[in-house]
């Protein structure tokens, strides 16, 4: 009876070995991450992200009001056209290469953009021209966060 015991011991060892595992790393990771609170930013306006890929140069935003821009800037900046249909009576397009949108702002009539400087990255970001006051000729502002990496 006591070689069965014996015997299922040395089973459970290491299902023992990796629940006191799994409850440390538990342990460690809510004592040295701090969750941060996700905030929204007054006077924000909703946006959506369609395409992230890595481009190379300096920070640069453009933006596509019409299907021409729409198409010149995929080509110049050398990237697939998405399967996104594109509608420029309903929405905006900001390109923005080598940074990272972390929020947005309607202050008068322009669009702050708050971004991070994000080397290797390009980011398509659609505005829903419903959720903008400046309808006809949307003025957007890229404005580099300080202290945020």
């Amino acid at each position: 009876m006591t070689k069965l015991v014996v015997v299922e011991a040395r089973r459970l060892l290491p299902i023992a070995v990796l629940f006191l595992l799994l409850v440390a790393v538990s342990i460690y990771d809510g004592l040295s991450s701090p969750v941060e609170p996700v905030t929204t930013y007054p006077n924000s306006v909703p946006y959506k992200t369609l395409v992230q890929a890595s481009q190379s140069g300096e920070v640069r935003c453009s933006v596509a009001t019409d299907l021409d821009d729409w198409v010149a800037i995929h080509n110049a900046l050398g990237l697939e056209l998405t399967d996104h249909v594109f509608d420029p009576t309903a929405e905006v397009a900001v390109f923005l290469v080598n940074c990272q949108l972390i929020s947005t702002k309607e202050v008068g009539e322009n669009v702050e953009l708050t971004i991070i400087p994000d080397k290797q990255n390009c980011q398509v970001v659609l505005f829903d021209k419903n959720n903008l006051t400046t309808k006809a000729n949307p003025q957007f502002l890229v404005v580099e966060a300080s202290g945020k990496k």
